[in-house]
Order: C-alpha cells, then sequence, then structure tokens
C-alpha cells in the first residue's frame, strides 16, 4: 500500500471484519492524476453486490468524516474473482487441494510457472502436485522464490 496514510488499513480491516466478511487486500496507488483505492473483500460462499454496496458505503463515510487520504481517489469495493492472487500466509492454508497456479523468481526444475494441487504449506515452502506428470508430480516452491500465487478456475 504504496503512501496509504497509517492506520487507515486497520479501520478498513475493522469495517469490514465487523460484518462478518475478510479483508484480502487494500491496494492504493496513482491512476492519472488522483489515486485508486481499492478494497477486495471475501467470505465463504462468496461475495455479493450487497455486501460490496455495504462495504463502500460503511468506508466511504468513515473517510468523509476522517479524512485521512489527502487528495482526489476513486473508491472500489470488490470480490478478489474466481483467480484471486495470494497475499498471506493464510491463503495457503486456506486454499490447500484447491488448483493453484506459481510464478516463481527463480526456475524450479526448469519451469517459471507451476500449475497443480497445493498439498502442503509450512510457512517456508509449498508443495504443489502436477497431475499430469507421471512421475516426480510434486513441485517443492520455497516461498522465497514465489513471485506471485493465484487460484486457477477449475471448470
Amino acid at each position: 500500500m504504496d503512501g496509504l496514510p497509517a492506520g487507515v488499513s486497520d479501520e478498513i480491516e475493522k469495517i469490514v471484519t465487523s460484518e462478518g466478511l475478510e479483508l484480502v487486500h487494500i491496494d492504493y496507488r496513482r491512476q492519472g492524476r488522483s489515486y485508486l483505492l481499492r478494497i477486495d473483500i471475501d467470505k465463504d460462499g462468496g461475495v455479493a453486490l450487497e455486501d460490496c454496496e455495504q462495504i463502500s458505503h460503511q468506508v466511504s463515510a468513515w473517510l468523509d468524516v476522517e479524512d485521512p487520504v489527502p487528495g482526489e481517489y476513486e473508491l472500489q469495493v470488490s470480490s478478489p474473482g474466481l483467480d484471486r492472487k495470494f497475499y498471506k500466509d493464510s491463503d495457503y492454508r486456506k486454499f490447500l487441494g484447491r488448483l493453484v497456479r506459481v510464478k516463481t523468481s527463480k526456475p524450479i526444475r526448469g519451469l517459471h510457472v507451476i500449475v497443480g494441487r497445493l498439498n502442503q504449506f509450512d510457512g517456508k515452502q509449498i508443495v504443489v502436485t502436477d497431475p499430469k506428470m507421471k512421475k516426480d508430480s510434486d513441485y517443492v516452491i520455497p516461498m522465497e522464490d514465489i513471485k506471485e500465487t493465484r487460484l486457477e478456475v477449475e471448470i
């Protein structure tokens, strides 16, 4: 969160969790001449439009009263999407057993992108199993080598 004033993310998290929702991520960045403040929320079973509207109204009211963010900005509240990005260790625990796409900074057995089931997470590394591989289907990936992990959409 580049340049977001101190305490703003904590207050947004309080608002989101008070409604029984999970704060997935806050993104605050320059967009043209102003800024974009994007809040991704989630809950079991998925987020409805009404959830986004409710959080948008509450956060907007708080921002209007407290005025902690200088200048112009656009507020967006949305779900993280079907191919949601992982931001925290809890994401790895929550989505064990799900199909993921992992991009790495160093090649893992010659690959920079690995798609498979997230089978293990211990805080230091993950194990992704590629069911298409007949032998040696497990890829052990150190957390420090992960550039991005996303859920892979399963149809």
